[in-house]
């Protein structure tokens, strides 16, 4: 009996599928590839470099890993990503209290804690709405949003969103959340591009669309 035939007929599978004869570097590969923006192409590249002798320790990576996951959390009070709860912006005296600006995602506060012309706080929705990707107004933090305006007795609430449907929407069902009350609404001004995203910006063109914010 040749029991070499069903190996010779998966290695003949794997290289018409692309595949690696090497089922641990395959699996990898794969897992790579789940991760956001990359490819198999992309993955296949990251998986050889770090098996390369001379790489940086896998280990120190899957530490590293391990740890991120262990430490990292979300500010229960903002939302930003931090690993003390409540983070460093929300404890800080130094911040201005009553002004609050209202971003998509975590990432979209490092632009302007790398720019540092903002002294105020934020309030991170995690996502936006998009009623055809089945995210409604009951998935998002709203009533969250409304209590801290009220608690933190908020003057000025920037609307800091991507300039795209799904941000003019969300911008639109906040505005009309607010209407009517003591509360200063802006938002960005001239500067972000329509369909460009917050998180990569530069700092100049971030800067001048909040110095140029305009009221709702």
């Amino acid at each position: 009996m040749d029991h070499s035939a069903p190996a010779t007929r998966h290695a003949a599978r794997a290289r018409e599928g692309g595949e690696f004869q090497s089922p641990s570097l395959e699996r990898l590969v794969r897992a790579l590839s789940r991760l956001p923006g990359l490819g198999r192409k992309s993955a296949t590249r990251i998986a050889l470099d770090l098996l390369r002798e001379d790489a940086a320790s896998p280990h120190e990576l899957a530490a590293a890993l391990a740890e991120a996951r262990a430490n990292v959390r979300h500010c229960g009070r903002c939302g930003a990503i931090t690993e003390a709860d409540p983070c460093a912006i929300c404890t800080s005296p130094s911040r201005e209290p009553h002004q609050l600006c209202v971003v998509a995602s975590p990432v979209d506060v490092l632009p302007f804690e790398k720019a540092g012309f903002y002294r105020g706080r934020y309030f991170v929705l995690g996502r936006l709405l998009s009623p055809l990707d089945g995210v409604r107004a009951e998935d998002l933090p709203f009533a969250r949003l409304a209590t801290r305006v009220e608690q933190d007795g908020i003057g000025e609430m920037i609307l800091a969103l991507d300039a795209s449907v799904e941000g003019e929407a969300t911008s639109l069902y906040i505005q009309r959340m607010f209407h009517g009350r003591d509360l200063r609404l802006s938002r960005l001004a001239t500067g972000i591009p329509v369909g460009g995203a917050l998180a990569y910006t530069d700092e100049a063109t971030l800067h001048r669309a909040f110095q140029f914010r305009r009221d709702f």
